[in-house]
């Protein structure tokens, strides 16, 4: 024996222990912006969410690069008062959840990712992508 005494953190069917959500600084009468890489259950993001809007938020988005929204997340973020819009970008498929979350929005990153294919695959730069992003975009 090693004497190594290492358990996997992860087991199947043992759901994994979150830390307890802090709000760091103020946000009273601020708007409050939650972002991640992904947004899949919405347990989470409403806790957070109303921990902000019980610190003082006068507004609070969530936003996220992929919108997976599983289950019944898309009506738990459209009933919850605490938030007040969901951006996503089409990096999934989200037509069908709009109906079902009036407040989720969608960015299109399509031609921005077909750009980044083009240059990757011809070894042009990828800094002219970030260098040149304008609002209207």
């Amino acid at each position: 024996s090693s004497g190594i005494n290492a358990e996997w953190p992860l087991r199947p069917g043992v759901p994994k222990i979150k830390p307890q959500i802090k709000v760091v600084g103020d946000v009273s009468g601020k708007i409050a912006m939650i972002v991640d890489d992904m947004i899949d259950e919405a347990r989470t993001y409403l806790d957070a969410a109303r921990l902000l809007k019980q610190e003082g938020a006068t507004k609070v988005y969530v936003l996220v690069t992929h919108g997976i929204l599983s289950g019944t997340a898309p009506e738990e973020l459209n009933h919850s008062d605490a938030v007040d819009e969901v951006v996503v970008c089409n990096t999934t498929p989200v037509k069908h959840k709009l109906e079902r979350c009036p407040k989720l929005k969608v960015i299109d990153v399509s031609i921005m990712i077909a750009e980044a294919i083009r240059r990757i695959h011809n070894g042009e730069s990828m800094a002219h992508l970030y260098q040149n992003i304008r609002g209207d975009d």
